[in-house]
């Protein structure tokens, strides 16, 4: 499966970043409900390794990934199917510009 990952930096460090990207998730649940489902989260090593997994369908592609949280930045790897590879821009940006929202 094709791969995307970017890193966003930012100056709040590791415990506000988190703070907020886990409320900015959680609040956009609702909103996200109408386009994805097959909806997986895994926030069990959020404490321990500044880590959330998460997985989802969406207009009948499965995309799948985890987000990580350092002092400075946070990073996102993802996996795509094949079939949307040419939506891999457009995929890699609503991450990249949910992630800027939610350290806003």
């Amino acid at each position: 499966m094709p791969k995307f990952n970017f890193s966003v930096p930012h100056s709040k460090g590791r415990d506000e970043a988190k703070k907020n990207l886990r409320a900015y998730i959680e609040k956009s649940r609702e909103y996200m409900a109408k386009t994805m489902s097959d909806v997986t989260e895994d926030w069990s090593a959020w404490d321990t390794e500044n880590r959330y997994s998460f997985g989802f369908t969406t207009f009948g592609f499965k995309i799948g990934g985890a987000m990580t949280v350092a002092d400075d930045a946070v990073k996102v790897d993802g996996e795509i199917p094949f079939a949307a590879v040419m939506f891999k821009g457009k995929i890699e940006q609503s991450f990249r510009d949910m992630v800027d929202k939610a350290l806003a």
